[in-house]
């Protein structure tokens, strides 16, 4: 076993599938899976379920997966020691959630890469508790998520502040925000999302509950279901703001104790500080 092994594995349990971990690594996919059987063998233990719809992790991949990370760290932490200055490199994992992802990250990955080119970057989506569990699990360097947490093994760093604002299809004439709350279905991410929770916090306070709530899979559509008239949704106003000048939607205010969320960038504590971490941790800082 060699640490490119421990890194195709890392790969594979990422993607959950070979040829998906072959395409991001720039292998073959006989090579993956050849790497694999070899460690499995080497280990002897099964580390992956295959099946036809890609691989899961068996316990003992779980197992592998966690204390694999950490003898990466380990060699990464001895590099840096050993290497200070060197230019900030590898493979950095970044986890967002979709609307930040959509509006606040673009602009700013393309700073980080003009400024670190040697870093590679991988990005994921999901609701903030999936992120919160990807970066205790190590399988996230990064993530930005849409609240604080106050885990004892996690690191926030403040990173952006967004106005929340309930979002509705756009009428000819106003109308009383009880009144849309009524009669609409709620277009909601999947549990676990911060947003989704504030939106519920709303009805309560308000006294109104729909029973009807429509999961999405994308911000794009829940977007497109709120335009459609399908239903209301909670978004960041930012993310909404070219919808609002075209007259495709209206925003309405929520109270000020709803208002404002701060999203925060987290990782754990005992991840080691790579150059590629440390600088992008400092680019966050220096926004504010």
């Amino acid at each position: 076993m060699d640490l490119d092994d421990i890194k195709v594995f890392r790969e594979v349990a990422l993607h959950g599938s070979m040829t998906q971990a072959a395409e991001a690594l720039g292998y073959a996919q006989s090579s993956v899976t050849a790497r694999i059987r070899k460690l499995e063998a080497e280990l002897r233990v099964t580390l992956f379920y295959r099946n036809a719809k890609g691989v899961q992790l068996t316990p003992s991949g779980q197992i592998f997966q966690e204390q694999g990370f950490k003898i990466t760290q380990l060699i990464e932490e001895l590099y840096t020691q050993l290497h200070p200055s060197e230019v900030p490199g590898g493979l950095l994992h970044i986890g967002a959630m979709e609307t930040t992802a959509a509006t606040r990250l673009p602009s700013l990955l393309k700073k980080y890469h003009s400024l670190h080119d040697q870093v590679e970057l991988s990005l994921q989506t999901g609701p903030t508790d999936y992120l919160i569990n990807q970066v205790l699990n190590y399988e996230l360097d990064l993530a930005f998520v849409g609240t604080t947490i106050n885990h004892p093994e996690i690191i926030e760093t403040e990173s952006f502040k967004e106005e929340m604002v309930l979002v509705a299809e756009k009428k000819d004439h106003p109308q009383d925000i009880l009144e849309i709350i009524k009669s609409r279905t709620i277009l909601v991410f999947r549990p676990g999302c911060y947003y989704r929770s504030l939106l519920e916090q709303y009805l309560r306070e308000t006294a109104f509950i729909p029973f009807r709530r429509f999961e999405f899979g994308s911000l794009e559509a829940i977007i497109g279901g709120v335009s459609a008239g399908i239903g209301i949704s909670l978004l960041p106003k930012s993310v909404i703001e070219d919808k609002l000048q075209s007259g495709a939607l209206a925003a309405y205010e929520l109270p000020p104790h709803l208002r404002m969320c701060t999203t925060m960038l987290i990782q754990r504590k005992d991840t080691i500080p790579t150059a590629a971490i440390t600088n992008f941790v400092d680019l966050i800082k220096n926004l504010r």
